[in-house]
């Protein structure tokens, strides 16, 4: 008998304990699956089986350029509030300005804030410098600003209230996949084009420096990478000229990034046979010379955001109010993008494999704000020509 009791006690500690491990009793079953990013413009946003329902009925607002409403990043901000309105019972509007630059656009954020919006959605420079005017005007209404913090004119105060929250994308991220892309699929003379020599669009170029060379050292390659900013040049001729002469000589993708540049690149890549990665958002049909397009997932993103403020009452919880929030691999809001998979060396097996790795910290991407201190490279050449 007393062998018996022992043995129950035994059965019951070992069963005590198991309870105690985390999510052996707890763990749940209802939460949506990651699912690496592609094709963000058809993404719509799955609520956890288990969750409350929205409210619903209030009216979401987007204050943009109206010409940016047709395609690029603020047409897929636009898609996202609208899809999320769809799906959850809200009100999508939008209020455009036209190309009157901040003064216009501090007059649309005006005008979707006295809309009886409980959240305008903006985005970009000079929303920011609009919301950093009237952020605390308007009690009440909230704000999710994409690619940018409220700021004065000229860069010297950065302010953000409660009722603002920011999003930043992780540049260097998107980079990363285009530059590991690009050597996997056969190219080790590569080129990047920038605009301005400012933190963005360095990240991107720094990140596309460091997928290279992770795929150049898997691949026992030799990379060798050209870098320029074209800074204030407005002569678009010239900048097309330049990126002629490096597919000429011997550069098999360009990466181009801000401004006209992808379009720019694309002339030169159609006159050479070269070969053009865009940037931001999916630009895979503007022709076969778009090797692949390295993005930020608006969309997917947006309507995320949107989920987290209405599933909080409506505002914006103690983390996110007057914070901003840098989003990449985690929740896969950076990606290559295209509805189909375009690439032929590079497998989309192989991509997705990547990406897991990325998201579970097995690879590294560091951010660099200026061209001072890169990233050690020892596969890849930069050569600078700035």
């Amino acid at each position: 008998m007393k062998r018996v009791i022992a043995l129950f006690l035994s059965l019951m500690m070992l069963l005590s304990l198991a309870a105690c491990v985390p999510g052996v009793e707890e763990q749940s079953t209802d939460a949506v699956p990651f699912t690496v990013p592609m094709d963000d413009a058809s993404y719509v946003y799955q609520a956890p089986q288990d969750a409350t329902p929205l409210p619903g009925g209030a009216v979401v607002a987007l204050a943009a350029e109206s010409s940016a409403l047709e395609s690029g990043a603020d047409a897929l901000l636009w898609k996202g509030v609208q899809t999320f309105a769809s799906t959850f019972g809200y009100t999508a509007q939008s209020y455009t300005y036209g190309d009157g630059g901040a003064d216009t656009a501090e007059d649309a954020l005006r005008e979707a804030a006295e809309s009886g919006a409980a959240l305008v959605v903006c985005r970009g420079e000079e929303m920011a410098l609009a919301l950093y005017q009237i952020q605390a005007n308007y009690p009440g209404v909230h704000y999710l600003l994409f690619d940018d913090e409220p700021h004065n004119e000229d860069y010297t105060a950065y302010t953000t209230d409660a009722s603002v929250h920011c999003v930043l994308f992780q540049e260097e991220q998107a980079g990363y996949l285009a530059g590991y892309a690009s050597v996997m699929e056969g190219y080790t003379t590569l080129g990047f084009v920038g605009t301005e020599e400012e933190p963005p669009v360095v990240r991107y170029f720094t990140g596309f420096l460091q997928g290279a060379e992770q795929a150049a050292e898997q691949q026992g390659e030799e990379v060798s990478v050209r870098v320029w900013y074209t800074g204030n040049l407005s002569d678009g001729d010239l900048v097309t000229s330049r990126m002629v002469e490096w597919f000429d000589n011997g550069t098999g993708v360009i990466l181009a990034n801000g401004g006209d540049l992808v379009q720019r690149a694309l002339d030169a890549a159609n006159q050479t046979g070269g070969r053009v990665f865009a940037t931001d958002w999916d630009q895979n049909a503007l022709g076969e010379r778009v090797l692949g397009s390295a993005v930020k997932c608006y969309n997917a993103a947006v309507q995320r955001q949107l989920y987290a403020f209405f599933s909080g009452n409506s505002t914006w919880g103690q983390n996110a109010a007057g914070q901003t929030e840098k989003i990449g691999y985690t929740d896969g809001s950076v990606a290559l993008a295209g509805a189909t998979w375009s690439f032929g060396s590079f497998s989309q097996r192989a991509y997705e494999q990547l990406y897991e790795e990325l998201r579970n910290s097995e690879l590294k991407v560091e951010a660099y704000a200026d061209m001072d201190t890169l990233p050690d490279t020892p596969a890849v050449t930069v050569e600078v020509q700035n």
